[in-house]
């Protein structure tokens, strides 16, 4: 789910063109592809209109807030902070500082002061709780400064997107002003970055990090050819901030399912396994940044004796090759949604839910493969053991789902993983832990022991188990058609991140 928040404010702004942008703010909306649009209207203060942002924003999805003044991200970045603490990183693509003080601010202008504020120091009325530390913030295309700010920065050491740490959380600020030549701002700066710079640098935090929220602002309508760059640059920069978080997700997923023979070549990443029947362990991954070569992967598979199997994911970022696969004659099939949630949030629900969870019985394999569902239940399911003796879990997968056909691929499982089994064997999940995230695989319920709330013990006991290993957030896989489990899954608080799908080979003569 994508939304796009769209804050009118202008108050912030000592601009002579500031009332221009309650119009930006609106033409900004309409150029970003979300699936819902909010207004918030402006208050008679800055803290009146922050405290209608923070009831407007949206508890889940992607959200992109368009202003308006810089200031209107203060409620954006500070609900990031309360969901994700020092996790998160705030990247400022500003060619000012906005790092004064009330004290400090040579104007009093609220958008030069709304990065001090995040830090903690500001208006007492809008300094959110918790605060962003200084080593949390990044500053790019920033090049006026008023004095203070160039000292504050000098004493704290703030530096650039470079100095991001891998896997870190990313919130993206863009206020226009950053661009060169953009005259349609209330502070044109000169040498700034071009439009391709700045998709380049987006790009690549993109790639590295989780983006968890997009601002973009101070856009006052003046040259019509700035809003034909903007037509192009927002959607672009949309794409690339909200398709980050399925890409983080996939990465980890590969790891997390590893086939025997796996290598990166001609834009794909191609997998294989002897033995082992499950599309994922033997089909080609298309990579995010590259032109994969069908041809090319034909012959990998062909070599091996093999139908060409690829794995469209996440579907969204490769409706191109999606077509051209299509048209070649491969079929769709395998249609997965990819579900996240806080691991709080689960732990939550199942204890809410008790004794009337749900029990979807397995959801799907780790490829998405179907497996029998359960359906709904009243009583409650007993303990839930932790079992990180890999030689025990091939037993414990057969009694449970009549097979153990998974174990060569959970064998090679690096990550931390932990087997968490129900009570006399009546249902089991695995967790694969990876920077901050953790994967959740062969959900199954002994087919005896169904309606008995088995999954959503064994889920909360993975949440319990994952939060200790500080990785919150979790991620599994569930066929689209499986609509018992996806109703488990939804109860326990997951939502949609993405989707995928296979697309098989025809190799009839």
């Amino acid at each position: 789910m994508r939304t796009v928040v769209e804050v009118p404010q202008w108050q912030g702004s000592r601009s002579p063109t500031a009332p221009k942008l309650v119009e930006g703010a609106a033409r900004l909306a309409a150029m970003v592809p979300a699936d819902a649009h909010v207004r918030v209207e402006t208050g008679g203060t800055l803290a009146e209109t922050a405290a209608r942002v923070r009831h407007a924003l949206p508890a889940g999805g992607f959200t992109v807030t368009v202003g308006g003044d810089c200031g209107v991200e203060l409620e954006p970045v500070a609900a990031a902070l309360r969901r994700y603490g020092d996790r998160l990183h705030v990247v400022w693509f500003d060619a000012h500082g906005d790092l004064n003080t009330p004290d400090s601010s040579p104007s009093g202008a609220f958008h030069g002061m709304i990065v001090r504020t995040l830090l903690g120091e500001g208006p007492p009325d809008l300094v959110p709780s918790p605060a962003l530390r200084p080593d949390r913030l990044a500053l790019a295309g920033t090049r006026a400064l008023d004095p203070a700010e160039a000292d504050y920065i000098r004493l704290a050491g703030i530096g650039g997107p470079a100095g991001v740490a891998d896997g870190a959380l990313v919130y993206v600020h863009v206020d226009l002003d950053v661009l060169d030549g953009f005259s349609s701002v209330g502070y044109p700066e000169p040498d700034g970055l071009s439009p391709d710079a700045l998709i380049a640098a987006v790009a690549e935090l993109a790639a590295r990090h989780e983006v968890v929220g997009l601002g973009i602002t101070e856009y006052a309508p003046a040259d019509p050819a700035d809003e034909d760059l903007l037509k192009w640059l927002v959607p672009e920069l949309v794409r690339l901030c909200a398709g980050s978080g399925a890409r983080q997700i996939e990465r980890r997923a590969v790891a997390a399912w590893p086939a025997s023979h796996a290598e990166e070549r001609d834009g794909w990443l191609l997998r294989h396994t002897p033995g082992v029947d499950r599309k994922r362990s033997n089909s080609a991954l298309p990579l995010a940044t590259s032109s994969p070569s069908v041809a090319a992967m034909e012959t990998f598979y062909a070599d091996r004796g093999l139908p060409a199997i690829v794995q469209v994911s996440p579907a969204e970022q490769h409706a191109e090759l999606d077509a051209a696969l299509a048209a070649r004659g491969y079929a769709k099939t395998g249609e997965t949604l990819v579900m996240t949630a806080d691991a709080d949030t689960v732990i939550a629900a199942a204890t809410k839910n008790e004794p009337a969870a749900l029990d979807g019985g397995p959801a799907t394999g780790p490829t998405g493969d179907p497996r029998p569902a359960g359906e709904p239940g009243p009583a409650g399911a007993g303990g839930v053991e932790r079992v990180a003796d890999r030689g025990r879990w091939a037993e414990l997968f057969a009694a449970v789902t009549g097979a153990a056909d998974s174990m060569p691929v959970v064998r090679r499982i690096e990550p931390e993983t932990m087997l968490l089994v129900a009570a006399d064997g009546a249902g089991l999940g695995l967790a694969v832990m990876d920077d901050g995230w953790t994967g959740v695989f062969c959900m199954a319920t002994h087919p005896d022991r169904r309606r008995r709330g088995v999954a959503g013990a064994v889920m909360a006991e993975l949440a319990r188990w994952s939060r200790e290993r500080d990785a919150p957030r979790l991620y599994l896989q569930v066929e689209e058609d499986n609509h018992p489990a996806r109703a488990l899954y939804e109860g326990l608080g997951f939502t949609t991140s993405h989707h995928y799908h296979y697309r098989r080979e025809d190799r009839r003569e």
